[in-house]
């Protein structure tokens, strides 16, 4: 986990507070953690929840690839529409962009060309989901306050990742992933600022329009999402995919018989780290908005763990490494299986 001072807390919160449209909540995430206290006396509840991901690919999601150096794992801000699109829209299903073979591989793909800005443009249109809360709900003017209060938690998100995008994505695998790290760190930051608003705003609503807005999640996305291959198949990956990963590594590496066992020691933290991921796997929608939210905190947190435990396994493998061999893993190059 980074080690963050106060001065850089500090600045990160003032960043959002004084550049973005005000927020209601926001507090400070690192992986599994949350520290110090939101504004508003708001107290951070860690979620338990399985997360699925759905998105609507003609609507505010933004198409992206979930691999290779232009991956959202880089650059959050690709993800949030469609995360966006999951807290309120459930209605399409599309893979968690943050699975075991979207780490491998992002972390051995080619470097994107340097000043290519296009990944760190903001993504996510407040304006639209509130107009889109608003004709399904009809708020009244106290509620609308509400609503407005929420979009401008909407817009400091995508705002704060905007400037959060990185100017340049290291060459070498294992600076990637601390950068992949603190990358999925950010983007719970900026997740965690809708949270509060969103819980106003659906406490102040009366159980008809609850009921309405509980209704924005089609037919379909309400049901057992285990049924569904295309979702379940995506929370982490297959035993298949490890092997490949390894044989990967030892083609191009070409281990002694004595680092074989550090090999061994890579393989089952990537199993355990394929094992996390796919206890979080979805097993059904949540009914709110504020719980489709939890679940998508959650699930970064699965992620943040597997992140980190890939990293760890592969810095400490390195460390094993003639310069000749770290100069063949550092060039490795491929798409995942």
């Amino acid at each position: 986990m980074r080690k963050l001072g106060a001065v850089v807390a500090v600045g990160a919160l003032a960043t959002v507070i004084f550049s973005s449209p005000p927020a209601a909540a926001f507090g400070l995430r690192i992986g599994p953690f949350h520290i110090g206290q939101p504004f508003f006396g708001y107290r951070y509840r860690f979620a338990h929840h399985p997360l699925y991901l759905r998105a609507n690919p003609n609507d505010l999601a933004r198409p992206e690839s979930a691999q290779g150096a232009t991956s959202a794992l880089l650059y959050p801000n690709l993800a949030l529409p469609a995360i966006f699109q999951n807290i309120f829209w459930p209605a399409y299903a599309s893979p968690w962009p943050f699975g075991y073979q979207a780490i491998f591989s992002t972390a051995f793909a080619n470097a994107p060309a340097s000043g290519d800005q296009r990944p760190c443009q903001q993504s996510a249109d407040a304006n639209v989901i509130v107009a889109r809360i608003r004709a399904e709900v009809a708020p009244t003017a106290d509620q609308m306050q509400l609503l407005q209060k929420l979009g401008g938690a909407l817009g400091a998100a995508s705002g704060y990742l905007a400037k959060s995008c990185p100017n340049e994505i290291p060459a070498q695998p294992i600076a990637r992933l601390q950068l992949m790290e603190s990358q999925i760190e950010e983007l719970a930051m900026a997740i965690d600022i809708v949270r509060q608003p969103l819980q106003d705003f659906e406490q102040s609503l009366n159980d008809e329009q609850k009921a309405r807005f509980a209704a924005m999640i089609d037919a379909p996305a309400a049901t057992d999402q285990r049924n569904r291959p295309d979702i379940a198949g995506s929370c982490g990956g297959s035993p298949t995919a490890i092997d490949w990963s390894i044989d990967q590594i030892d083609r191009s590496v070409q281990p002694t018989d004595a680092q074989r066992g550090a090999l061994g020691d890579v393989k089952q933290s990537f199993s355990q780290a394929m094992s996390d991921l796919e206890t979080h796997c979805p097993t059904a929608v949540p009914p709110t908005a504020l719980g489709r939210l939890e679940t998508i905190e959650s699930r970064l947190d699965a992620t943040w763990r597997a992140e980190l435990s890939i990293q760890v396994a592969l810095a400490n493998f390195e460390t094993r490494l003639s310069d000749e061999q770290k100069d063949r893993f550092d060039a490795m190059n491929f798409a995942a299986r």
